[in-house]
């Protein structure tokens, strides 16, 4: 729709939109931010960090709420469900090669994980669903996850958070994020997940905190840097979700017209008007030995 100029405001407007529409028309890959790690996939791993952009920018820009000391030496952090472990890498790189730190990331899918990667970097195939192995229990200072959640699925929510949470250190800290989507429709997953804090209560964690912020996608995001990336990494997840439908021949009110075309859409409207997605964002400490 034209935009009639009237006044100062309308020539900002059409002055960010005219930006907006560069960074589009240009559709320049961004360099990895995680040059030390060899993707699988590289057009996968690049949707992913341009998700990973817009997260970060929605969580205040910190990788970590939780307030674990990562000026300390020696740490042991894990970042469950981390694909090509570009959340891994950033962090790496704030807390500095020196500090003899290592860095795991696991993930159920062998397709995403890097193929080579520096020698405090591990990465293998885990679903967080199941238990991890022994010795791997009580052994992190920090554990992550985010955006992976209904992945649980067959297995409950509540076990995969005692599980994930068996694995850090008496004092240490876990840390999850997740889409909060409250809607008629909303799956069991999702409302459970609003029952996290007494999920992780009950699994003994302590000095547990939350906050809910919003994801915002397209224009409506200040930051002209990150219109294009928050359109593109959600309408691109779109179609492995099309595929995934089809494969598993679910039902839906969709026709095969309005599913082929469903990323490019989701696209359009998002750059055209943008959409805010909520998060939630939960960390708590395990309770150290001793503690009553």
């Amino acid at each position: 729709m034209p935009l009639t100029i009237i006044g100062g405001k309308e020539v900002k407007e059409q002055s960010r939109l005219n930006k907006i529409l560069s960074l589009v028309a240009a559709a320049v890959p961004m360099p990895s931010a995680s040059p030390s790690l060899v993707p699988t996939d590289p057009a996968t791993s690049q949707r992913l960090l341009d998700q990973h952009h817009v997260v970060i920018d929605a969580l205040g820009g910190k990788l970590v709420l939780a307030p674990i000391n990562l000026t300390q030496p020696n740490l042991r952090i894990l970042d469950s469900a981390t694909a090509d472990g570009h959340w891994l890498q950033e962090l790496r790189e704030q807390c500095g090669s020196s500090k003899n730190n290592t860095y795991v990331g696991t993930d159920i899918n062998s397709k995403i994980l890097p193929t080579s990667f520096p020698p405090d970097f591990d990465f293998y195939l885990h679903n967080f669903g199941t238990a991890w192995p022994s010795k791997a229990h009580a052994s992190f200072d920090l554990a992550h996850q985010r955006l992976s959640l209904p992945g649980a699925v067959p297995y409950s929510l509540p076990q995969a958070v005692r599980n994930i949470l068996e694995l850090v250190k008496p004092g240490g800290w876990i840390q999850l994020v997740e889409a909060e989507q409250i809607a008629p429709n909303s799956g069991p997953v999702f409302l459970e997940f609003l029952e996290l804090v007494r999920e992780l209560e009950e699994s003994g964690a302590v000095d547990i905190q939350e906050i809910s912020v919003d994801m915002i996608l397209g224009p409506s995001n200040e930051k002209i840097e990150l219109v294009e990336k928050g359109a593109s990494s959600t309408a691109g997840a779109m179609h492995g979700l099309v595929m995934h439908a089809k494969a598993m021949n679910l039902r839906t009110s969709l026709s095969n017209i309005q599913l082929d075309t469903l990323a490019d859409r989701l696209y359009a409207e998002l750059i055209e008007t943008g959409a805010h997605y909520p998060l939630r964002a939960v960390w708590g400490r395990k309770k150290p030995v001793g503690d009553a």
